[in-house]
């Protein structure tokens, strides 16, 4: 019985290892996607890093993952870099590009390099009311959660697939830096995606009839 028990103990460590390495690289794998084979920065404008919002706590705070995006944000910024937070008040009183935009002023961000696009409701809208300061970016950076900033880059692909070239990688993915938190994240950006598209899908009918 007990060297039963054991073996079972050793079966379920092996497979949460197994599943935490899946999500590793699955995410790994995302971290790479949706980039130009050539990056080619465009003219001599501003480096910028579009941080893409995140509902707050409820008591109006950051939530984890704004506080994430935003350190994405900033550990993947080029010195001077312009620093767009995008994200309307879908959730409570204030925009979430204003309350991640004070946070990342808090970790040092100066105020003259931060915009606020507070507008979008959408991660397609993140990308589409963002424009006005990426179209003249020399270098762009998108900021999120691994999965869902592969999905932002795909709609940027789809807008304005002129200023793909000037994609630049951001640090989205640090080996086991959120632990079992990882495999919650992966699944929920493939789950938060596929209604995404699925909601597009529902929005080009409606038009086409």
């Amino acid at each position: 019985m007990r060297r039963a028990r054991v073996l079972t103990l050793v079966g379920i460590a092996c497979a949460g290892v197994a599943l935490l390495v899946w999500g590793e690289w699955g995410a790994w794998r995302m971290s790479r996607t949706a980039y130009p084979a050539r990056p080619l920065p465009g003219p001599s404008g501003e480096d910028v890093v579009l941080v893409l919002g995140y509902p707050p706590r409820g008591d109006g705070s950051p939530s984890f993952l704004q506080r994430w995006r935003t350190r994405i944000a900033l550990r993947s910024a080029p010195p001077g870099a312009l620093f767009v937070f995008s994200g309307a008040a879908v959730h409570g009183d204030r925009a979430e590009a204003d309350i991640m935009a004070d946070l990342g002023a808090r970790l040092g961000i100066r105020p003259d390099r931060i915009v606020r696009e507070r507008k979008a409701t959408s991660t397609r809208e993140n990308i589409d009311f963002s424009l006005p300061w990426l179209r003249d970016a020399r270098t762009i950076r998108i900021a999120s959660n691994t999965g869902h900033a592969a999905r932002a880059r795909r709609y940027l692909a789809e807008s304005a697939p002129e200023l793909v070239p000037r994609l630049t990688p951001t640090r989205d993915f640090v080996p086991f830096e959120l632990g079992p938190l990882r495999l919650a994240l992966t699944f929920y950006d493939w789950v938060a995606g596929r209604m995404a598209d699925r909601g597009a899908g529902v929005a080009e009918l409606n038009v086409s009839d």
